[in-house]
Order: C-alpha cells, then sequence, then structure tokens
C-alpha cells in the first residue's frame, strides 16, 4: 500500500528542431559550500503518549499515542531567511513541542521560540538569538521552475545532519488533498524522514520550495518526493511575521474546474450575504481573470482570493450565459 507521509522531523542530447538543453552540472560542490550555512537541524521535545525513546525521524501521521505521557524527540530541517536569526520549517516539525532546539552548521546548538505557524500550508517561523549575523537563504520565483529543472535537497535525514541529495523537478503542480495550497513540486531528490522542513535549492542557489513530503511503500525514499512551492512559503511567512498566523481571504463562493481542456473557475455554489453575492456573482458564472491574472482552474483561483489582502476590491471577468461580464468583489477575512 502506498501512503504519503510527511518527510519529517527524522548532457542532455540537443536534436535538430529542438530546443538546446542546458547540461548536466559538472558537479554541485561549490554550491553545496555556499548553501550548507543556511541549513539547519531542528530537534524538538514533544510529550507524546508511550515509552521514551531516543531522537529519530518520526512520521508524524503513523506515532502511536497510546499509553502513558512521556517526552519524546523528533528531527527535522529549517533554513535560515533572515541574519537576525528567523528560520522556516514544517509546522509538522514542531507541532506540539516543548522545547525546540536549532542547531547551526557550525555546530552552534540554540533555543527557539515559535513565530508563528500556519496548519492549513504546513508552514512554520521560528526565532532564535545568536551572537553573530547568520547566513541567510533568499527566495527564488517558484512559477519559473520548470519539470527537468535540476535542484538541490540539503537537510537532516534520519538525524544525521547536514546530506546532501540532488535531482530534477519531476513534475509541477502535483496534488495531495492537501486543504488550501494542493500545489507540490514533485522532485526525485531522496527526501526522506529528516528532511521536512529543509531547502529545495535551484541552480542558482534560490530556494524554491520547503521539502514537506514523501510518497512511499515504505516510507523510505524511492525518488517521489514533494515540495511546497516557494511563492506561496514567502506569501505565508509574510503572514507569520506581521501577525503569526495567516489571515486569509474569502469571497464566500465555492468554484469548481470546468470542462477538461477548458479555461476558468466554475462558481457553484454563492454564499448568502457574503462579499460575492453582494457583488452579483452567480452560480454559474465561469470565473476567466481577476486583477488581470488569468485564472485556468478552481486551484488557481483558490490560490489568488486566499492571498489576497483583506478589504481589497478585486476585479473579476466572468462569462454568464455566453455574455462577458466585469465585476468588483471586495475580499472579506476567511472564517478560522
Amino acid at each position: 500500500m502506498i501512503r504519503v507521509f510527511g518527510a519529517l522531523t527524522i548532457g542532455l542530447v540537443a536534436f535538430a528542431g529542438v530546443a538546446q538543453a542546458r547540461s548536466a552540472p559538472d558537479g554541485f560542490a561549490p554550491l553545496v559550500e555556499q548553501l550548507s550555512p543556511m541549513v539547519v537541524n531542528i530537534s524538538t521535545e514533544k510529550p507524546l503518549r508511550g515509552n521514551a525513546r531516543k531522537p529519530e525521524a518520526a512520521v508524524p501521521f503513523v506515532l502511536q499515542r497510546s499509553g502513558a505521557a512521556s517526552p519524546s524527540r523528533s528531527l527535522g530541517s529549517g533554513f535560515v531567511i533572515d541574519p537576525s536569526g528567523l528560520i522556516v520549517t514544517n509546522n509538522h516539525v514542531i507541532e506540539g513541542a516543548r522545547e525546540i532546539t536549532v542547531g547551526l552548521h557550525d555546530g552552534t546548538r540554540c533555543g527557539a521560540k515559535v513565530v508563528g505557524r500556519d496548519e492549513k500550508t504546513d508552514i512554520a517561523l521560528l526565532r532564535i538569538v545568536n551572537a553573530k549575523p547568520l547566513a541567510a537563504a533568499t527566495f527564488g520565483d517558484s512559477d519559473q521552475a520548470k519539470a527537468g529543472d535540476w535542484v538541490l535537497a540539503i537537510g537532516n535525514p534520519f538525524g544525521l545532519g547536514g546530506s546532501v541529495s540532488a535531482g530534477i523537478i519531476s513534475a509541477r503542480n502535483r496534488q495531495l488533498d492537501a486543504e488550501l495550497y494542493d500545489d507540490f513540486i514533485q522532485t526525485d531528490a531522496a527526501i526522506n524522514h529528516g528532511n521536512s522542513g529543509g531547502p529545495l535549492f535551484d541552480m542558482e542557489g534560490h530556494v524554491i520550495g520547503l521539502n514537506s513530503a514523501l510518497l512511499s511503500p515504505t516510507g523510505g525514499s524511492i525518488g517521489i518526493g514533494f515540495a511546497i512551492p516557494s511563492n506561496t512559503v514567502k506569501t505565508v511567512v509574510a503572514q507569520l511575521k506581521l501577525h503569526g498566523r495567516v489571515r486569509r481571504g474569502w469571497i464566500g463562493a465555492n468554484v469548481l474546474d470546468v470542462a477538461p481542456g477548458s479555461h476558468g473557475a466554475l462558481i457553484g455554489h454563492v454564499t448568502p450575504g457574503g462579499p460575492a453575492a453582494k457583488a452579483g456573482l452567480l452560480a454559474g458564472d465561469v470565473v476567466k481573470r481577476i486583477d488581470g491574472a488569468d485564472v485556468a482552474d478552481s486551484l488557481a483561483m483558490q490560490k489568488l482570493v486566499v492571498e489576497s489582502q483583506i478589504g481589497r476590491k478585486l476585479d473579476v471577468s466572468v462569462v454568464r450565459k455566453g455574455k462577458a461580464r466585469a465585476l468588483t468583489v471586495p475580499v472579506a477575512r476567511r472564517p478560522d
């Protein structure tokens, strides 16, 4: 049985008429040397039920929670995004932890505090205090990442720390039945238990993904790992820095995909009295554009809405019974 786990707490030949592909790199050592100081190991102590055990790269979805309460330790990864000590990781790496310890590349270990976390996207932001500024990673544009691009994953698989794996982006826009942001980068770079929260780097040294899950019949890497796109991470982290939580946009409309091969998002239901209803949006409308951005499908529309600033008014282009219409829909705060 194949299961989806949180990957956690522990020369192409150019043919005539075909675009010239970039050749494989001779090696990754210079890039690894540059990027490794930006990646951290994370260990947590959690008050779980069961017998006490040594630190392990545990899988949160299958943890046994029966028996007497006793502390359990788990291991994961993260990366620095600000020299002052801000660190990004997965929420499932630190969820429920009573103590969080961050291990830096130079061997320094620091206690960490949670700045904010978001269960829906599985993203958390931590802060540590260090005597000197830290090497910080920069986010790339995940929308520009393409299947076939080379990538590097650096993290703490099975508690080994500082481990590097290389591969390519296998696919984009993978759906794993996540609640809101079901849009993952798939990679064949080895993602194992303990890699969760670590960065997926492109060949420019930019973070284009947050390693979060793997698909495996055994729980070990078989070359099917998943990362949250960096553009989603950037949006969520910005709100966690400001509010400690994510305030999502909402217009009060349920959306569905239109017929296969068609472009747009179909309005399936409009909440009475909600922003969409007051703006005149109706069930059966097909949304084509929002604020000038094309709406390819229901997922694209959902992302555009939930990432919109509360109070903003969206210019929405729809087709209703074959005729184009323009509406202005205000964005309210999504109910928790």
